[in-house]
């Protein structure tokens, strides 16, 4: 179950815009997810979605009872990147997301895995409080809720398995800028796992007594970033909720995969490279990351 924001994103990068592309937490991680594991989606759209997106999320086979339209514009997003690939918001009108408040069904309160994207951790906290006995949870959060509601995101964390943030983030809440420190120390927080997102730049994870230090997939091309860091936690949590033990080593294994569909996801506006792929085309990728991460003694 992935709980957080469906949106309409309007885009400019340097190699190119797009206008009004499906966009949102919720989405890019349902999407991402689905490769491994059916997926039901929570979250609130306006009554000007396109039905084109709703005929879309039925046919990834991404369930929605929790899926609510309600009168109103949907959330929508306009951002531009500079050439270091850094967003500017250029508009955000949050339109009915604004009064989300996530009910689950009761068969979503069974749900063995949860996905809370980056919503207030106000409401991801109710989500939790929501589930009967999950076997993984794992929350997102964003620099906005870190500076308003940091005894709430810190309360929520202590309860939650897996913790992604990315590494402005990671800075924020530990207040260290080495980020190799700041995830042990995000680990040591709650979670059992502390996940940091490092962009081009790979990823560092770290429980207690173990850390994991992965680089990026080389892509020659960016073309839009948008989402890449939903996408990541979609897989990750969609391959673990596959897997019949969960370990380290299973968790290392997720984070190769979600590393390669982060890398998917980028070559194109919007979820349109996130559509098209399949396990195999992630299953190819993952074999070739493995041979840029294997080290050569010469």
């Amino acid at each position: 179950m992935i709980v957080g924001s469906i949106a309409l994103d309007s885009i400019e990068t340097p190699w190119g815009e797009a206008d009004q592309v499906l966009g949102g937490s919720a989405t890019y991680a349902a999407l991402a997810a689905r490769l491994w594991t059916p997926v039901a989606l929570v979250g609130v759209v306006g009554s000007d979605f396109p039905p084109r997106y709703l005929k879309l999320f039925d046919r990834m086979g991404i369930d929605g009872p929790g899926f609510v339209q309600a009168k109103g514009r949907t959330f929508r997003w306009k951002g531009r990147y500079n050439t270091s690939l850094e967003p500017t918001t250029l508009d955000l009108d949050l339109g009915v997301f604004s009064g989300f408040q996530p009910r689950l069904t009761v068969a979503y309160q069974r749900s063995k895995h949860a996905f809370l994207g980056n919503i207030h951790p106000g409401l991801q906290w109710e989500v939790l409080n929501q589930l009967s006995k999950p076997r993984i949870t794992a929350c997102d959060s964003r620099e906005d809720w870190i500076k308003a509601s940091r005894k709430d995101l810190l309360k929520l964390i202590k309860e939650v398995d897996v913790l992604f943030l990315n590494d402005s983030e990671a800075r924020l809440l530990t207040g260290v800028y080495g980020l190799i420190q700041a995830t042990r120390i995000l680990a040591l927080l709650g979670p059992k796992v502390a996940i940091v997102k490092k962009g081009e730049h790979g990823v560092l994870a770290a429980s207690k007594d173990a850390f994991l230090s992965l680089p990026g997939y080389p892509v020659p091309r960016v073309v839009d970033p948008t989402g890449a860091g939903d996408a990541f936690a979609g897989a990750c949590l969609g391959y673990l909720a596959g897997q019949s033990r969960i370990n380290w080593a299973a968790l290392c294994r997720a984070i190769q995969y979600a590393s390669c569909v982060a890398s998917m996801t980028i070559e194109a506006f919007g979820p349109a490279r996130l559509l098209k792929v399949t396990k195999k085309d992630v299953d190819r990728r993952v074999k070739a990351f493995q041979t840029f991460t294997r080290a050569v003694v010469l």
